[in-house]
């Protein structure tokens, strides 16, 4: 404690948290020292990772989509699988991800895909896209894309998987003009 300077007063020993009692005059008063504030916490390291397919993939029913390339990423892994995407802090993350889906001519195709966190589907009305092939003379390459908020536990796995029938993607294969799929990952808190 730090003694008061000169004119130490019941008035002033009062402000300074010194209980009330009498004092003389030449008695010396006590100042408490301020509180320290512990410093406030690191802010979190970055978390975020891309990820791409550039070839064509044959995908049957419940088969994640492999990843042949990978973008900037921080705190996000590629398991040896190709498939399973490991996180290494949790938190809540925004993930967005694209197909393109290769429809051809009097094939009737639904293409359907979902976001798996530790093999568990996420809520299928909130991560679930596809397409549809209604038209039978149609021969294209079609995208769609989704994309959710959703917790993601410290080493979780994350994966995109088909849950429909089976369809072909399709991609610029070895010219790398446009990617078969792609999925990135961004921590928000």
């Amino acid at each position: 404690m730090n003694p008061c300077k000169n004119n130490c007063s019941c008035e002033r020993c009062k402000k300074c948290g010194i209980p009330s009692r009498v004092i003389k005059a030449i008695e010396a008063c006590e100042i408490p020292p301020p509180q320290e504030t512990p410093p406030p916490p690191p802010p979190p390291l970055p978390s975020y990772g891309n990820f791409f397919q550039t070839i064509s993939l044959q995908l049957s029913n419940n088969q994640p989509i492999s990843w042949n390339g990978m973008g900037e990423t921080a705190g996000i892994t590629l398991d040896p699988d190709t498939v399973t995407i490991r996180v290494t802090q949790a938190g809540v993350y925004y993930i967005d991800y694209l197909v393109n889906v290769q429809f051809t001519i009097n094939v009737g195709i639904t293409a359907q895909t979902a976001i798996f966190v530790n093999e568990v589907q996420v809520n299928p009305i909130q991560t679930r896209y596809g397409s549809t092939n209604a038209t039978p003379d149609r021969n294209e390459c079609s995208p769609y894309s989704g994309g959710t908020i959703v917790s993601i536990p410290a080493g979780g796995t994350v994966q995109l998987r088909n849950v429909g029938p089976a369809f072909e993607t399709c991609g610029g294969g070895e010219t790398g003009v446009f990617l078969a799929a792609s999925i990135n990952l961004f921590k928000i808190n």
